[in-house]
């Protein structure tokens, strides 16, 4: 069959309509990229798991829709996805365009399988990148809907996960995108606030962060917090999460290195992962995670830390 005869069969599939609207998603992401807040990420992407997306594509053998994909500066391979046809860019026209519903794209992203880095929406304007841990965690939610653990979604109510579902999907959350998002926001206000307020600070930010209150399950003798003056100028307050409800991919605890010579916030985490081993990562102000390899001895991760900010810094000199 030739390219001409294949365009016209994908146009008669519904699936390959252009005629694609996404106004509140549009709205949310928006919102997102001002406030940063965990609820607004919620929200997000639950609206997101209930619609469909413009994703640009090669035809393959067999009239099969291959999505492209584009890369970043530092090499880093995106799925882009587009809300509606007037996203689309008109200067880099696609063989064809598929409609995807997103759940379909996010498990082509987080197959393991896939060299994907995550999804990126609306490059050319909203360039709201979703990175792959986060297309992980949707995923693992989907999955236990799929397999009726969680309640089904219904039209107009929010939608229900079990108990421990909700608190994994919380707490992921809070530690890798609602507390480092404070820190960059307030940077030396914010630090100064934790190292007076310590516990009572991260416990008040963490219940802030949950979206149904009444389920959040902690309190101020579940965290510790440590805050250690390296220097005249450098700062780090070791965080530690609650103990109880960890799960692949929570942080065990967090380091939060403030800099104020060069007015500057690192965020670095130790999280478990599904093998019972630890991993050292960092989350940087624009919401990319860089894993960093096995976590060292709990005795030796300060130091570690240390040593990074210390090789950044003589990079940057």
């Amino acid at each position: 069959m030739d390219k001409n005869k294949i365009k016209n069969k994908l146009k008669d599939d519904p699936a390959f309509t252009l005629e694609v609207q996404n106004p509140e998603v549009e709205a949310l992401m928006t919102q997102y990229s001002s406030d940063k807040k965990a609820e607004t990420l919620n929200k997000l992407i639950e609206k997101c798991t209930k619609s469909r997306f413009l994703v640009p594509a090669n035809v393959g053998e067999n009239n099969k829709p291959i999505p492209l994909f584009i890369k970043n500066g530092e090499g880093e391979a995106f799925m882009p996805v587009y809300t509606s046809k007037a996203q689309l860019s008109k200067d880099h026209p696609s063989p064809c365009i598929v409609n995807m519903p997103f759940l379909a794209v996010v498990n082509m992203v987080a197959n393991k399988e896939s060299k994907l880095d995550g999804i990126a929406f609306n490059p050319f304007t909203h360039n709201l990148i979703f990175k792959k841990p986060l297309v992980e965690k949707i995923e693992a939610v989907e999955k236990a809907r799929r397999e009726g653990h969680p309640t089904s979604p219904t039209k107009g109510k929010t939608v229900q996960m079990t108990a421990e579902q909700y608190v994994i999907f919380e707490r992921m959350q809070y530690e890798h995108i609602f507390l480092p998002a404070r820190m960059f926001e307030g940077g030396k206000e914010f630090m100064d606030r934790l190292a007076d307020e310590k516990e009572k600070l991260i416990d008040e930010l963490y219940e802030e962060a949950y979206q149904q209150k009444r389920m959040y399950p902690y309190m101020e003798e579940d965290f510790s917090v440590m805050s250690m003056q390296i220097s005249d100028t450098l700062n780090v307050t070791r965080v530690d999460f609650p103990t109880r409800d960890m799960a692949p991919n929570c942080a065990i605890r967090a380091y939060l290195v403030w800099d104020d010579a060069v007015s500057q916030g690192r965020y670095f985490v130790i999280d478990a992962k599904g093998d019972k081993t630890t991993e050292l990562a960092e989350i940087t102000e624009d919401y990319k995670r860089l894993g960093y390899g096995a976590a060292p001895v709990e005795g030796a991760e300060l130091q570690t830390v240390l040593d990074l900010v210390k090789k950044s810094a003589e990079e940057q000199n």
